[in-house]
């Protein structure tokens, strides 16, 4: 039974929106007594903050309209580098300040402005690496640090037209890899490719075969090693393996007991352990592996969900990583607690090391299944709005699709998700064809075939819901935000008589003007999962975008939409809007001045609040009382 939407300042899910977030954490490994920690600490935007690790003080190291999503923090402690773009653009070039503060310097001034997909500052911190996205090519550089602070201008070590991700330097800077689709252009499966930094010669590849992906983590900590971890596929899960790119000398790592894929995260800093995760549908761990006796040691902890590396780079913006003590330092969070830094070892309880404050406490998710239309079977995330998990339903449901679509949803906070609990609705997210951590075949079915795979998981989801007791077929809302807002506005457009209404933030909704006005990086996604441009695919990408079906959406929708948006792009929205209108469709456009994503949490909570009151007047919910 819902109640009326609690507008008060007080309101619990209000509160989950404002309370303390932490979003990555960097020690730096040359002076531990200086770190980073991103996160709303000291008000409702996330920002970057110098953090006093003995004390625990932290200071803000940016103004309060400089927001960068991600920062890296140089090895001795002395700059933080970032991204500097306009409001969210993700166009934009790399600057520094100091850590005690000052302005900001931009390191490549010469350079267009581009999308940043890698970067990496040695151990040593003689060297800076960059993968910068523009002119529809992936161009890496590396620029000289010196002590006295000064640098050298950008130098070009490679550039490749195939997507190619993620920069790692050797401790002394003179290796860099990169993960590279060029044997495997349109399924992203990675080969490693390493260069001199300083001839811009390839050393060697790391490939395993077409029908597997490998992908570099980390070079070795120590000096004079060139030994590089990484992660394969070969065996049919994703395992690490250490690969020397000099001598081609390999050492795949045998890890059983654990179960399901091993990501490795990190290394010592003496080089004779290994921090790896597992993860299953229902299950994350973390583990200390011993590269001398072949050990592998769990950690103490709760169920719930850990960080690995963090950001799209995964490279200097570690999450769960050695702590300058020994002891792993592990962000954790479950759907009902925010996230935290703990202290892990093998022997006793977590230990809090950053405390982040309280907040209301939310309700569990718990793991389901069931089967797609191909026998397939599809795992999703429940959370009810009573703690008991018998259903006593049917209730107003959310049906959730993430963005990605690599990536998928697990047992982590969510504000959002208990706002919805909280007002008396289930809700489920799905982690439908093309999520990853479920093989190969799972992640890889919508690539040419975009929206038909995940359209069918999303309808033997709702099939679920309703043969379960849990939502009447009359109500259930879609919601999700990037590919998830495409999926929203799709599934609206493909099968129109099934939901009550969708919530789409960012939005594609035109692949092909979206394609036309994106980043170059975001084309050359769309380039793999389409298997092909626009040009080469003109059918697929009209069919399969919702604005070519617009005329059969009959449920109300809300979209929120980014002016500096270079994922999901203004102008195809505009197109959208237009033809809504002239069908006299029953859509609210709202636009915000930002870019794919919004680092506010006061942001946020409007959103929320906008999303609530949409939902209470499409499904004619009692308690509507608000203007």
């Amino acid at each position: 039974m819902t109640s009326p939407i609690q507008l008060e300042d007080s309101a619990p899910w209000r509160q989950r929106f404002r309370c303390n977030t932490l979003g990555y954490v960097y020690v730096a490994p040359n002076d531990p007594s200086r770190g980073i920690v991103h996160a709303s600490m000291q008000g409702p935007t996330k920002r970057i903050f110098a953090w006093a690790t003995s004390s625990g003080d932290l200071r803000a190291l940016l103004p309060e309209d400089e927001t960068p999503s991600y920062g890296w923090l140089g090895p001795r402690g002395d700059f933080l580098y970032y991204l500097q773009d306009d409001k969210g653009s993700e166009l934009g070039h790399i600057v520094r300040i100091p850590y005690a503060g000052g302005p900001a310097e931009d390191l490549t001034p010469e350079l267009p402005p581009y999308t940043l997909r890698g970067f990496d500052i040695s151990r040593n911190g003689a060297r800076l690496a960059f993968d910068a996205v523009y002119d529809n090519c992936y161009w890496f550089y590396c620029v000289s640090l010196r002590p006295d602070g000064a640098h050298s201008a950008p130098q070009l070590v490679f550039a490749a037209r195939e997507e190619t991700w993620a920069c790692h330097l050797s401790g002394d800077g003179n290796l860099l890899a990169v993960r590279s689709t060029r044997r495997a252009p349109h399924s992203r499966r990675y080969t490693v490719l390493v260069f001199d930094t300083n001839s811009g010669d390839q050393v060697a590849e790391l490939w395993d075969g077409f029908d597997h992906s490998v992908e570099p983590v980390q070079f070795s900590p120590l000096h004079h090693d060139d030994r590089l971890l990484a992660a394969t596929t070969a065996s049919g899960e994703l395992l690490p393996l250490l690969w020397d790119p000099r001598s081609n000398d390999r050492r795949d790592l045998p890890m059983p007991p654990a179960q399901g894929p091993i990501l490795p995260l990190d290394w010592s800093p003496d080089g004779s352990r290994l921090l790896v995760q597992t993860q299953t549908a229902k299950h994350e761990g973390l583990f200390i592996y011993n590269l001398f006796d072949e050990e592998l040691i769990p950690l103490q902890h709760l169920p719930g969900t850990f960080r690995g590396r963090s950001g799209p780079y995964h490279t200097g913006t570690a999450a769960s990583f050695f702590a300058p003590d020994g002891t792993v330092w592990a962000q954790w969070s479950d759907a009902a607690q925010p996230s935290q830094l703990l202290s892990l070892t093998a022997s006793g309880p977590p230990v809090p090391v950053l405390p982040v404050g309280d907040c209301p406490p939310g309700l569990p998710w718990r793991s389901v299944s069931f089967p797609s239309s191909d026998g397939v079977s599809v795992q999703a995330w429940l959370g009810l709005p009573f703690s008991d998990e018998t259903p006593e339903g049917p209730y107003p449901t959310v049906l959730h699709v993430h963005g990605g679509p690599s990536g998928a949803v697990s047992n982590a906070f969510d504000a959002t998700s208990q706002a919805w609990l909280d007002h008396g609705f289930a809700f489920l997210s799905v982690n439908y064809r093309g999520s990853t951590g479920f093989g190969r075949e799972f992640q890889e079915k919508i690539n040419g075939d975009v929206g038909r795979w995940e359209l069918e998981d999303m309808l033997a989801a709702r099939l679920w819901l309703i043969e379960e007791g849990i939502a009447h077929p009359d109500r259930i809302l879609l919601e999700g935000g990037s590919y998830g807002g495409f999926l929203t506005v799709w599934a609206l457009s493909r099968e129109p008589e099934l939901w009550a209404g969708g919530v789409a933030p960012v939005a594609i909704v035109d692949w092909t003007l979206n394609y036309e006005d994106s980043s170059a990086a975001m084309q050359g996604w769309a380039h793999m999962i389409f298997d092909g441009s626009p040009s080469e695919k003109p059918d697929l990408y009209r069919d399969r975008s919702p604005l070519t079906h617009a005329a059969a959406i009959q449920a109300p929708l809300l979209i929120f939409q980014g002016r500096r948006d270079s994922r999901a792009t203004p102008r195809q929205m505009e197109h959208f809007a237009r033809k809504m209108e002239t069908l006299q469709k029953d859509f609210t456009l709202v636009w915000l001045d930002g870019g794919h994503g919004f680092t506010s949490a006061a942001t946020a909570e409007h959103l929320q609040e906008s999303h609530l009151k949409f939902a209470y007047r499409v499904l004619g919910l009692q308690g509507l009382d608000v203007d």
